[in-house]
């Protein structure tokens, strides 16, 4: 019997790499209109939204 190709499972550099080495990210649901997801994608989607945060005053400083 012929062994079978082994397949799958964890690699090393395998996956999503993270935006900020060393720093965790966690998921964020918001609700909005379909008009407001199409023009969240025409402005740059996620990165946008990350930067727009990141450029932001913080009101508590």
């Amino acid at each position: 019997m012929e062994t079978a190709k082994q397949s799958g499972g964890a690699r090393p550099g395998s996956g999503r790499k993270r935006l900020q080495p060393g720093v965790s990210t966690v998921p964020v649901m918001i609700k909005m209109t379909e008009p407001q997801k199409a023009k969240l994608q025409r402005l740059g989607g996620a990165p946008w939204v990350r930067d727009r945060i990141d450029r932001a005053k913080d009101p508590q400083e």
